[in-house]
């Protein structure tokens, strides 16, 4: 009975799978390179992607300068296999953010391998700080180094260890910060913003005129979080289109809500 119908379905299936696969080759070929092939190299190496991109910047950036390690780092995505970061388009977004609001104090929730936590830590003014967090201690390690060849200080900034959920409610008595000016909620794609949003404002770390950066709010897991922050009468939110990094052809957003 199966070999009578077998004609048919690969009659009907064949084009549609020619279909989806003329319509996302891209994408499966760079998941292919930037994924599958990164996950191989990782098994085999015991090397994670991040110290791999580390390695490349620490060879081939100038040190102490901050554009040179970002540039380099996207050169690293590009060519060879993507690491998890905001990239230029979404960098100079962040960038031209923390320029208009010289926040003193400011958080990062998703270190990943420090991209983002350079674009913002090299345009804080004198005396500001940055808390960076990061769930992943091997990550962390990475992103530390990172902004180290980048020519930060200590001074400038303090990266983290551990999760949301239990780090945002020592970041009082650990910190010694009252409030953030400035928060960027730059983790995953969105499925967790609106929890950690809710955290932050049950441990009165936001205040009237701070302002929330959220990354990739397009992607399904932050429409909850949208819903929420454009219905409510304390945020005034901006959205800022964007394509997702080093991937041109996929929309993507960034959201910005004050405070009111």
């Amino acid at each position: 009975m199966l070999k009578m119908w077998l004609p048919f379905l690969a009659a009907v299936l064949l084009p549609v799978c020619t279909a989806l696969v003329s319509r996302y080759h891209r994408r499966l070929i760079r998941f292919y390179h930037q994924r599958f092939l990164s996950w191989l190299r990782t098994r085999l190496t015991g090397i994670s992607r991040e110290e791999r991109a580390f390695r490349y910047v620490l060879m081939n950036s100038t040190h102490g300068k901050a554009e040179s390690v970002l540039s380099t780092l996207d050169e690293w995505c590009c060519k060879f296999e993507c690491v998890t970061n905001t990239g230029p388009e979404k960098g100079q977004i962040l960038s031209s953010v923390v320029q208009r609001l010289t926040p003193v104090s400011v958080l990062q929730l998703g270190t990943c391998c420090g991209y983002s936590a350079i674009c913002i830590t090299r345009l804080l003014i004198p005396g500001a700080k940055l808390y960076t967090l990061e769930q992943d201690p091997q990550t962390a390690d990475v992103a530390e180094e990172m902004m180290l060849v980048a020519g930060l200080k200590h001074t400038q900034f303090q990266v983290i260890t551990g999760s949301a959920p239990e780090a945002i409610p020592r970041f009082k008595p650990l910190l010694g910060v009252e409030t953030f000016d400035f928060v960027f909620l730059s983790r995953g794609q969105g499925a967790d913003h609106l929890r950690d949003l809710r955290l932050l404002e049950n441990e009165r770390l936001l205040c009237k005129g701070s302002v929330i950066l959220a990354n990739s709010v397009t992607h399904p897991g932050a429409a909850a979080f949208l819903h929420s922050v454009r219905s409510d009468p304390r945020y005034l939110t901006s959205f800022y289109p964007c394509s997702a990094p080093y991937e041109k052809d996929i929309p993507d957003g960034m959201e910005e809500l004050a405070i009111l």
